[in-house]
């Protein structure tokens, strides 16, 4: 019992994790969505710890004009967003100065939705991999369920320390069946649609990044294209004009004669504070994103055309998924000549949920099979082991 022990605790006897996607998908779906939700709660918090907005007044209105001025959105004056109005010298801030009637300003709302704003974006960035993993339907853990990733086996069916242990013949089927359901996958073009619907999520991930940039672009009222690279430039002044530290905001009521009065008051954005680092790091982020999601679009066309044309493509893909011993040549060229795109993608990433030497197995009996009459598969085999891949 302590050989067995050692034995299962250094030997994969379980699949681990299965992938169903590529090192692109995941930026989108885990990366983005946990620096979006990092950036929601960060913002959320200092909203509830009231350390928002800190508004300047008349004593009279004190207890009610942080609140009043935070939900009816402050203000700063156009006109002393200039570079001739110097802070401390002709005006408090930029964008604060005295306001005529009439005057154009600009109205600042949009960081009470920051927090909405953000989760939202974080959802959606988490949506094509939701409809990817709903349409794969477990497609791939099912298939390389039917074969261990671990290449060791028995004499006979045993169990070591609660793991199922394989013997020679019992592998043997599990491998004859996994290439018969491959193949009647393939007859039946269920790696078509399989294939279709993967290529259709990347393409649902390059539309919502260039839609999350014109959304966010659009909130901060088309300030946001360029945001970086004015950051980049040290344009301080006009980073505030898109983020002020310091704004205006009017307050009216009632008097005791019943004649309104208008209260002016400074109002101090620490919230901002938060607001331009973290859009500020999403401008270069998506830059970044952007770059590598368009990389893997151009990366899936190239393997839509060389992958049956090219053999230093094909082993280069192989080497990638299986490394080891590479594949022989002519198991290679079988695969490339014989598998249509959909089954070749299919397979690819089979082979990355797999372990290499079991792989190389399995490729070496497909690739035998591939051109012969769909096997027969025995309902009774097949439903039992497809089974125990839920499990």
């Amino acid at each position: 019992m302590f050989v067995f022990g050692g034995f299962s605790q250094n030997v994969k006897l379980r699949p681990s994790e299965i992938s169903i996607d590529n090192l692109v998908f995941k930026l989108h779906y885990r990366f983005t969505f946990a620096i979006l939700v990092a950036s929601t709660i960060l913002v959320s918090s200092r909203q509830f710890i009231k350390e928002h907005i800190q508004c300047l007044s008349e004593k009279s209105v004190k207890d009610v004009i942080n609140t009043f001025c935070f939900f009816s959105s402050t203000f700063t004056v156009a006109r002393y967003h200039n570079d001739s109005y110097h802070p401390g010298v002709h005006i408090a801030s930029p964008g604060v100065g005295p306001v005529q009637p009439g005057e154009e300003v600009t109205h600042h709302a949009y960081y009470q939705w920051v927090p909405f704003v953000l989760f939202g974006q974080a959802l959606l960035f988490y949506l094509p991999h939701y409809i990817w993993k709903a349409l794969e339907k477990g497609r791939i853990r099912a298939i390389v369920s039917q074969v261990k990733t671990s290449i060791y086996t028995a004499e006979a069916d045993t169990v070591i320390n609660g793991y199922k242990i394989d013997s020679h013949e019992t592998r043997k089927n599990r491998e004859k069946i996994f290439k018969d359901i491959y193949i009647s996958w393939a007859r039946l073009k269920v790696n078509r649609d399989w294939a279709k619907n993967y290529i259709m999520c990347e393409m649902l991930n390059i539309v919502n990044i260039f839609l999350q940039i014109m959304l966010v672009d659009s909130f901060l009222q088309g300030n946001f294209l360029d945001l970086g690279v004015r950051w980049i430039r040290d344009e301080q002044e006009v980073l505030e004009s898109v983020f002020p530290k310091l704004t205006k905001c009017t307050f009216h009521k009632f008097g005791k004669s019943g004649s309104i009065q208008n209260f002016d008051a400074l109002c101090v954005m620490s919230l901002n504070i938060i607001n331009e680092k973290v859009y500020t790091l999403l401008w270069f982020w998506f830059l970044i994103l952007l770059f590598f999601t368009l990389l893997g679009l151009v990366w899936r066309l190239l393997s839509f055309l060389l992958h049956s044309r090219n053999g230093a493509f094909n082993r280069f893909v192989w080497a990638e998924v299986s490394p080891g011993p590479a594949l022989k040549t002519a198991e290679i060229e079988m695969i490339a000549t014989k598998l249509t795109f959909s089954d070749w993608l299919l397979l690819y990433y089979i082979g990355k949920n797999m372990d290499s030497r079991m792989f190389r197995r399995v490729v070496a009996d497909l690739s035998q099979s591939l051109g012969r009459p769909l096997l027969s598969i025995k309902g009774s085999d097949a439903s039992n082991l497809a089974s125990e891949s839920y499990c």
